[in-house]
């Protein structure tokens, strides 16, 4: 896992649902490597733009470029980005190293090659001796770590964290945003969070609010 390319731009990028605009005409860029955090109130367009970014949701309106290419119709999968959840959305019936292969067996990966990529990602998030275990026996901290794993499984060159730290007690919080830290910099994967913990906002290298789906600087 080496630093590549992670800069992103989104160019008037907008979202409505209906008559409600939870995007509107944002302007933005990341440099590779940066650590960034989305601020702001409940319901003012924060996860809609890293779903956006991500690919989870389609724009109304406006482009993403990632390493100056137009991946706005790309699937998630095709954009060098993953997302983490505040719910880790792990596979309930599948164990640890399943849940961090499931991705790589989706394409075509053999066996042991998946199998042994996903036992250096669990090892990264120190939780290689739990590959037996299935999401219910695991902590909220240990579930949030083997979703880090999951999504660092495919290389990507872009982290998009929705509230990684939202269910977990301070401590736990804690030791997640010190690995997210480790991952930007020693690895040098581009971070986008959103987030209402200060804490984790104090460790982002750029903060931005957003308002009305409008964003402030």
């Amino acid at each position: 896992m080496g630093p590549k390319q992670g800069n992103i731009e989104l160019i008037g990028l907008s979202k409505s649902f209906d008559s409600a605009i939870a995007v509107n005409s944002i302007d933005l860029k990341v440099p590779n490597g940066t650590y960034c955090c989305l601020l702001g109130p409940s319901g003012c367009g924060k996860t809609t733009t890293l779903r956006l970014i991500a690919g989870h949701e389609a724009p109304s309106n406006g482009d993403i470029l990632i390493n100056n290419k137009n991946i706005t119709s790309n699937p998630p999968a095709k954009r060098g980005t993953a997302m983490m959840f505040q719910n880790y959305a792990l596979f309930p019936h599948l164990n640890c190293l399943q849940n961090v292969c499931f991705s790589l067996k989706m394409k075509g990966i053999n066996r042991v090659e998946r199998e042994k990529l996903a036992m250096d990602m669990l090892s990264l998030v120190e939780m290689q001796k739990y590959e037996n275990r299935l999401p219910s026996q695991l902590s909220g901290g240990q579930q949030q770590r083997v979703a880090i794993a999951r999504a660092l499984v495919s290389d990507p060159d872009i982290l998009v964290c929705d509230e990684p730290t939202g269910d977990l007690d301070r401590n736990t919080a804690t030791e997640i945003l010190d690995l997210l830290k480790i991952l930007n910099e020693d690895h040098g994967k581009t971070i986008i969070m959103v987030t209402h913990d200060p804490v984790a906002a104090e460790s982002a290298k750029r903060v931005l609010h957003l308002d009305k789906g409008k964003l402030t600087e």
